[in-house]
């Protein structure tokens, strides 16, 4: 069976897919049944007839070109790949914020050395997790250990250290802390808006390891310019990797941002187990298996 390949593997999954498939790289596509893919253009579809399979190697799937894959073609995502990482990553966004480090570390390069700002405890306060998949749950255990009240959100009840709620406002109500990590689909497009960040805390502190477009672009600017004790953290932001367009973001004060590297960014050992994931994964597919993070096309079209 032919796969086509369109990024460069490390050698070990490179090595592994090839015990077990023809790689193709360019040239006649015709054949190709199944695709290791970074990204995915439609003109790469049309060069494949024959496709039956895409294995992406990131975990979300928002950025595949969905109006063109045909609907009998199998997509799976990279899900739990690249997630501890990403939940070390949220974690740190959180907490260097809420414990005000942030805040003292510019006070100290600017020469005010004063410890004039309270510390806030987050034991006890109320947490909520935004997506309880593979990130979302690691989040949320953590949290709990730190003792603080977890509410995990999502569509699909989950059991864990937490008090399930699938309202959205339920679980930010009152919260101090809130970490989304929701995946991007039409069902989550603009989904925590103005109204819902206003029900959190005053001096609430909320992190975006997800997508950015989960969260209303206006919303969230506005909460930010009526409440300076609010602080919005983030990772993904709504111009992708065009940043200059998210720049009055990154003007605020009470914003944390980084620039989209929360999934292990230069870390070989994390791009190494996403790839090595995928590649298993699309091995199952290919020798009759039932493969996982198997995506619904609905939840894109």
């Amino acid at each position: 069976m032919e796969v086509y390949v369109n990024f460069d593997l490390p050698p070990e999954a490179e090595a592994e897919l090839r015990r077990h498939l023809t790689v193709v790289r360019g040239g006649d596509l015709s054949n190709v049944e199944a695709a290791l893919v970074s990204r995915l253009t439609s003109d790469e579809l049309r060069k494949m007839p024959r496709l039956r399979f895409i294995q992406a190697v990131t975990a979300g799937l928002d950025h595949l070109p969905w109006e063109h894959i045909p609907p009998h073609v199998v997509v799976a995502g990279n899900a739990g790949s690249n997630a501890d990482a990403v939940a070390e990553f949220a974690l740190a966004l959180l907490l260097a914020p809420y414990k005000r480090i942030v805040q003292y570390s510019e006070k100290m390069r600017r020469g005010d050395y004063r410890r004039d700002v309270a510390i806030p405890l987050l034991a006890g306060r109320k947490a909520a997790v935004l997506g309880l998949g593979e990130i979302g749950t690691r989040v949320a255990k953590a949290l709990a250990v730190l003792g603080a009240e977890v509410w995990g959100f999502s569509r699909t009840p989950r059991e864990g250290p937490w008090r399930f709620t699938n309202s959205l406002e339920e679980a930010l109500r009152g919260a101090s802390a809130a970490v989304c990590a929701l995946p991007l689909t039409k069902h989550t497009k603009g989904l925590v808006r103005y109204e819902h960040l206003a029900l959190m805390a005053q001096d609430a502190v909320f992190v975006n390891v997800g997508r950015a477009e989960v969260v209303d672009r206006g919303g969230a600017l506005r909460i930010l310019k009526e409440r300076p004790n609010f602080i919005f953290a983030s990772d993904v932001w709504w111009g992708r990797n065009d940043f200059g367009r998210d720049a009055e973001f990154f003007a605020l004060p009470n914003v944390v941002a980084t620039p989209w590297v929360a999934g292990g960014y230069g870390s070989e050992e994390v791009w190494r187990r996403m790839a090595m994931e995928a590649v298993k994964n699309l091995v199952t597919w290919a020798m009759g298996g039932q493969p996982r993070n198997v995506a619904r096309r609905e939840e894109y079209i």
